[in-house]
């Protein structure tokens, strides 16, 4: 029988730590998980076509975040102090993991499929009168991808 693949289930982890472990943080005061693909395509015009043939290229994976501020929490901290320091170029890198918690690896227990990329952390605004920082997370270069178990809520990457 299908089942419907709830929003809890699709985790979007962030990588807080300075160090060589991570350190990584669920982002979960948002209201909203979009992964937007991004398409990136060519067009081809083939000589022995009568019309242009287009061809996928790859994908440009972007999150757009909503983060409702509550001081004190992991995911605020985190993206408040990269809006306080207007953090650019090499600051405004994050390493990212999304577990697809509902796609459970066979045979394993709290073990699912994963991505796991860097990306470039973009804050768009701050809402201060609805209490949210909204951001983007855009995914750079390749995306490993893998499996995550996860264990009291923290993950451990494992690259395929």
């Amino acid at each position: 029988m299908a089942e419907m693949v709830k929003k809890h289930r699709i985790g979007l982890f962030i990588n807080t730590g300075t160090g060589e472990a991570p350190a990584w943080k669920r982002v979960k005061k948002t209201t909203e998980l979009t992964l937007s693909m991004n398409p990136q395509t060519q067009e081809y015009d083939y000589i022995a076509d009568e019309a242009p043939t287009t061809e996928l290229q790859r994908y440009a994976p972007q999150i757009n975040q909503a983060l409702t501020m509550y001081k004190g929490e992991d995911d605020f901290e985190f993206v408040y102090e990269k809006f306080f320091n207007l953090h650019t170029g090499n600051d405004a890198k994050v390493d990212v993991m999304i577990v697809f918690m509902f796609d459970e690896v066979t045979g394993e227990t709290d073990k699912y499929r994963a991505w796991k990329s860097e990306g470039i952390m973009s804050i768009s605004d701050m809402d201060a009168v609805n209490s949210v920082i909204n951001f983007d997370l855009i995914l750079n270069g390749s995306i490993q991808k893998g499996t995550a178990a996860v264990t009291a809520g923290v993950p451990v990457f494992t690259a395929a």
